[in-house]
This record gives C-alpha cells, sequence and structure tokens, in this order.
C-alpha cells in the first residue's frame, strides 16, 4: 500500500475577501494544513481564512514578494507544500492524475500549467505559462527574488529533479488588476533589474508590466532588449515577438508586423494569436482574402488567447470583402 504523502498549501493575501475563498475550497479536499500570510488586509480576509479552516499569520508588507513567501512556507509542517495565490483555483483533477510524483524521493518540484483568464465569460482569451508551484518542504528550498519569486533555483541547488507536470492551476487575478498594482510590480521589477542587470527573464517581465501600463514606447524598447535573448524560454522568446507584433500593428508598421510574425509557434494558443494578429494586418492593408485565409486556419479557431467573439466578426466582414 502506497502512503500518500501529507499537502500543506501556502498563500500570501492582503483584501482579497471577494476571491480567497473559491481559492481555498479549491484545495480544502487534499489538503492536510492550508496556511494563509496576511499582509496588511483591511477587509475581512483574515477572518474568512480562519473559518475555512486555513491558519492566519500576520506579516507587514516589505515590497518582496519572496520574503513574505518564505514566511509562510516557514509555517508549513507537511512534506510537500502548493503555493496558491487567493485569485486562483487548483484543478483537482488533474492534480490527482498526476499526485504520484509526490512518492519520487528524487523528485523536489513539479512545474505546474498557469490558465490566465482575461475576460470573465468563456469566450474570452487566455493565456498560459509553467510555474514550480508544487515543491517539497525543506530548509535550503526557497524563494528568490523581490517579485516574480523564482524557487527552481533552490531545488536544483538541493540536487533534486524538477518535472513538467499537466496539472493546472487557473488564475483569474488579469480580469481586474489595479493600476496601483501594476505600478508597484514595476517599481520592484525596476529594482530587480538594477540588482541583477545580466537577468534577461526580468528584463522581460518589465517589458511585459511596462506593456501593460499602456506605457507601448517602453515597452517596445524593452522587448527590443531581450527578443533575441538565450535566457528566456521558447513561450516568453514567442510572446515578446507577438507584444512587438501587436505594437507594428498598433503603430500601423505592417512590414516590422510581418518581421515579428515570421516564425511558427508549436504551441497552437500562441500560433494562433500570431496569425490572428497578421490577419489584422492584412486587414488593415485591404488584402482581405489573406486575412480571411488566416482566420479560418485551424490555428486562430482553436487559439485560447483570440478573443472568439473577435474571430466571427472578422470572418463575417472578410467573407463580403473577400469576394468583392
Amino acid at each position: 500500500m502506497i502512503i500518500e504523502p501529507k499537502i500543506s498549501v501556502s498563500m500570501i493575501a492582503k483584501d482579497e475577501s471577494a476571491d480567497i475563498v473559491n481559492a481555498l475550497n479549491s484545495v480544502k479536499s487534499i489538503a492536510h494544513q492550508i496556511v494563509v500570510v496576511d499582509t496588511g488586509s483591511k477587509d475581512e480576509t483574515p477572518e474568512l481564512c480562519t473559518r475555512h479552516g486555513a491558519e492566519v499569520y500576520f506579516k507587514k508588507w516589505s515590497e518582496n514578494f519572496s520574503e513574505s513567501r518564505n514566511f509562510a512556507t516557514k509555517h508549513c509542517r507537511n512534506e510537500w507544500i502548493i503555493s496558491l495565490d487567493a485569485d486562483e483555483i487548483l484543478d483537482l483533477e488533474s492534480f490527482k492524475k498526476e499526485s504520484h510524483y509526490l512518492n519520487d524521493k528524487s523528485i523536489g518540484g513539479l512545474n505546474v500549467k498557469i490558465i490566465n483568464s482575461l475576460g470573465d465569460n468563456d469566450y474570452s482569451p487566455q493565456s498560459e505559462h509553467r510555474y514550480t508551484r508544487i515543491f517539497r518542504n525543506l530548509p535550503n528550498i526557497e524563494y528568490k527574488g523581490r517579485i516574480h519569486e523564482q524557487i527552481l533555483g533552490s531545488i536544483y541547488e538541493a540536487g533534486l529533479e524538477v518535472v513538467e507536470t499537466n496539472i493546472i492551476i487557473r488564475h483569474y487575478g488579469y480580469i481586474d488588476t489595479s493600476h496601483e498594482k501594476k505600478i508597484r510590480n514595476k517599481q520592484l521589477l525596476e529594482q530587480e533589474v538594477i540588482d541583477h542587470p545580466e537577468d534577461f527573464w526580468l528584463k522581460f517581465h518589465l517589458a511585459e508590466t511596462e506593456f501593460s501600463l499602456g506605457n507601448i514606447e517602453k515597452a517596445k524598447i524593452a522587448y527590443k532588449i531581450v527578443v533575441d535573448s538565450f535566457g528566456l524560454t521558447i513561450e516568453q522568446s514567442e510572446r515578446t515577438r507577438i507584444r512587438l507584433s501587436q505594437i507594428a500593428l498598433a503603430e500601423d508598421d505592417f512590414k516590422s508586423l510581418q518581421e515579428w510574425c515570421n516564425f511558427k509557434s508549436m504551441d497552437i494558443n500562441r500560433d494562433g494569436l500570431r496569425k490572428f494578429i497578421l490577419g489584422a494586418g492584412y486587414m488593415t492593408n485591404k488584402q482581405f482574402s489573406l486575412a480571411l485565409e488566416l482566420y479560418k486556419s485551424e490555428e486562430v479557431q482553436n487559439s485560447n488567447m483570440v478573443d472568439r467573439n473577435r474571430v466571427n466578426d472578422a470572418i463575417s466582414a472578410l467573407s463580403t470583402f473577400a469576394v468583392l
């Protein structure tokens, strides 16, 4: 008989009363302990967490995500830790299918798929990235970095493996991200880049933050710095080219748009977005047949990063123009 290892769930939160109960409910059936570190809530977040079975600890926010997360993990008592945000839910079915990895003594961490919802209905686009969110509870495994904190490096330093899994965490925080939070993240990233000027991973996230704030010229400069870097993952490199193509489209620079879109992604979702943007460029240049062909492609039709309503509206309009 295989004994399943016990699991602690670790969270940090501030004023998350609107979302945190969903997060807690998503893990209560598999968690032997839930730790929530409150960093200064003025709403009823601590009370809600206590009522739903979590242990609540308090720590003043210090402009450092790793410090808060490491404070939370120090209160975890079980062999494995799942790190979850208040605006996320764990997909239990996907977790149970791959929980066997927890019994492998050579494994120190599991990379999971984070699915980010970018709208509030089933037709809204999504984005995906992978992150180490499940890891062994060992003293020398800890987070590093003020923002976009990483635990992967310390797992490798401990001599343990990290495996890719199909476990899914669904993230809803991008639906309504406050301007204040984006500015805070930008300031933290700028300081991290100063401290680690050769870290292109940080520079990529700074570019993403500038883009989300609408600072398009700054974002374009930042993306161009990292676009050919070997310090990015394939996903991040492709996202950089896609962002640059979006900027070129907004600037009516069709030549640059074509150059940035001159690749093919093995990921159908990213390739669908690439083709959708290229199609918009063709549409702007009144090359309606080429735009229609792209919008009807398998990649665009099946990409979760493309707004289904916009695709259908574009196809309806283009079907008329293409036959003129």
